[in-house]
């Protein structure tokens, strides 16, 4: 007998373009790996621009050892304090923060003074934010930061339900590394940072790093805050923050 056409519904009738499982003409996704069957998405042209910028990371000092004693709302309360400091000082220096990493941040800027003035801002004021802590909870932490300038891939990464904006490159990877050698309450540039610097702030060599992806070691220096925030802590207020053009988002 031959079988009807009525009853061939469920005959395979696509092919997931991603695994490659035949699906049946009523599946809206596959059923092996989720994937929407009617908008298997092409590659599309990276959103993103090439940019010259100055990277800041930071991330707090003894958070493990925080996090274990103290209840997970309290290590909240206290990085919710720490990461409003961090975007006071780097929103007043035109910066950007595109990351928030746990226990840290990544900033970006368009002058390595700015950079370094929103650092020394950040080290200014959190030991309020630390006293606080001891006070209240007996726990102690700090900051270090780490700052590198040179060109960065800038831009939206994702889906169109999920995107992020972030700075990738070795230079973001350059700068993420000075944090392995910055001690508690020190900001460390790199040699490329340092010459940047016009304002008369004081440097202590630190180093050199042998960074991911660096073709040589990077050359590093520690800031000597000695009225170095007096001198940064304006004079960048009005220059432009980095942002990904408006095309991106097109």
């Amino acid at each position: 007998m031959a079988i009807r056409s009525g009853l061939q519904i469920n005959a395979p009738s696509a092919i997931c373009a991603r695994c490659g499982t035949p699906q049946r003409a009523t599946s809206n996704f596959c059923g092996e790996c989720g994937t929407r069957l009617s908008a298997v998405p092409a590659l599309k042209p990276a959103r993103c621009a090439s940019r010259h910028a100055t990277v800041l990371f930071c991330d707090v000092v003894g958070y493990t050892a925080m996090s274990e004693r103290l209840d997970p709302e309290d290590v909240f309360a206290l990085m919710e304090q720490t990461f409003g400091v961090i975007l006071d000082a780097v929103h007043r220096q035109s910066g950007t923060v595109n990351q928030f990493l746990g226990d840290g941040a990544m900033a970006l800027f368009d002058r390595a003074d700015a950079a370094v003035a929103a650092g020394l801002e950040i080290l200014e004021r959190l030991p309020a934010v630390a006293a606080e802590a001891r006070r209240l909870h007996g726990v102690d932490f700090g900051m270090r930061i780490g700052v590198h300038t040179g060109t960065l891939a800038v831009g939206a990464i994702g889906v169109d339900l999920r995107a992020d904006y972030t700075a990738l490159g070795t230079t973001a990877r350059v700068a993420a590394s000075l944090l392995r050698i910055a001690g508690r309450g020190e900001m460390v540039v790199t040699e490329t940072t340092r010459r940047l610097i016009g304002a008369p702030v004081a440097f202590e060599p630190h180093g050199e790093i042998a960074a991911d992806d660096a073709a040589e070691p990077v050359a590093c220096y520690n800031v000597v805050d000695d009225g170095a925030v007096a001198a940064l802590g304006w004079r960048y207020e009005s220059s432009d923050s980095v942002e990904v053009p408006d095309a991106l988002y097109a």
